[in-house]
């Protein structure tokens, strides 16, 4: 039944097209005159051109539609979701969508969509020389791939829990900003440190803020500075030669040798190096690595070294050393440069 009256309507489509085109338009006549002529003059291109402009269209709208936002609560919860969550204080109701869509009823901001909240903020946790840990990672992917989460998401997650905690009456001693890709290589750095710092400051008084990082990102403009808002600063350092540093880490062997005069010229007060040990197919813990490690840590001058050799975590096709040699390199360590060595438990 439906087809007779798209007939119909083609038909007229083409009826006007030749009309138009019979007619011609004169000097001075209304754009919208012009712009039906060209549409009637060519109708099978305008009909596609019409078509693929509201498929665009549609997917367009879709799309921003999925992507993901903040929740009522501070949560993150993709904008669909979001958008049928009432105000404070609104009661329930139904929301009124376009014609055609079937009604839904409103509801709280859901909790955050694939537990998002959980992988940027854990704890607190018992930590052995920090108490009752609450856990950060800023470095979470989007919903594009390769792009990290803004600073705005990540902050305002961050408050949302921490303020829970506090209200809730749980103890916190430390806030730890850790993860698997790197904090120091978010490109708004600086700008997550210095709010976490007013945040704790706000929430938790007491708590300390400590980062555990890599030294590869430190000389980018901005992470040097935001590094004085912890009160402890570690940063892995595990290899004695531009080989071993490149083969652990993939970067060039120049970039080792800029690590180690950067660290020597900040000069952090408040900075522990920690280095794992293994052996097998990337090995750092032969007398010759180690020598140049030693070395230098004597010109890096942290104020404290951290050594271990955990049985998981470790690169392919290597394991760890023994508890002598993780031994013998710590009474090295403190013979040669005099820093002190505390080896942590695999």
């Amino acid at each position: 039944m439906r087809v007779l009256p798209r007939c119909l309507l083609w038909l007229l489509f083409l009826g006007l097209g030749a009309f138009l085109t019979h007619r011609g338009v004169g000097l001075g006549e209304p754009l919208v005159v012009r712009v039906a002529l060209v549409l009637a003059a060519h109708p099978l291109r305008s009909a596609l051109g019409l078509g693929l402009i509201g498929s665009a269209v549609s997917h367009f709208r879709a799309g921003l539609t999925a992507m993901p936002g903040l929740g009522l609560d501070g949560t993150s919860v993709m904008i669909n979701k979001a958008l049928s969550a009432p105000f404070p204080g609104q009661s329930s109701r139904t929301l009124l969508l376009p014609r055609g869509d079937p009604p839904r009823t409103a509801v709280s901001a859901p909790i955050m969509s694939t537990s998002l909240r959980e992988t940027i903020i854990t704890g607190p946790e018992e930590i052995k020389g920090l108490g009752a840990t609450l856990v950060v990672d800023p470095c979470q992917e989007s919903f594009r791939s390769g792009v990290l989460l803004s600073q705005a998401v990540i902050v305002t997650t961050v408050a949302a829990a921490i303020r829970e905690h506090s209200r809730e009456g749980r103890k916190v001693n430390t806030i730890l900003v850790a993860g698997e890709i790197d904090p120091l290589s978010h490109e708004d750095f600086r700008a997550i440190s210095e709010n976490l710092k007013d945040i704790a400051k706000k929430w938790f008084p007491k708590a300390k803020l400590h980062l555990i990082g890599h030294p590869r990102f430190i000389a980018s403009p901005g992470v040097s500075v935001a590094l004085d808002f912890y009160k402890e600063v570690t940063l892995r350092f595990e290899s004695g030669t531009q080989k071993t540093y490149t083969a652990m880490t993939g970067e060039k062997g120049e970039v080792y040798k800029r690590v180690i005069e950067t660290l020597t010229k900040l000069d952090i007060g408040h900075l522990v190096v920690r280095a794992r040990f293994m052996r097998g197919e990337v090995e750092n813990s032969t007398p010759l690595e180690v020598r140049g490690w030693i070395k230098s840590l004597a010109e890096i001058n942290p104020m404290r070294v951290e050594i271990e050799s955990p049985k998981k975590g470790l690169p392919p096709k290597t394991k760890a050393v023994t508890a002598t040699r993780l031994k013998e390199i710590a009474a090295e360590v403190e013979e040669k440069t005099g820093l002190t060595v505390q080896i942590l438990e695999g």
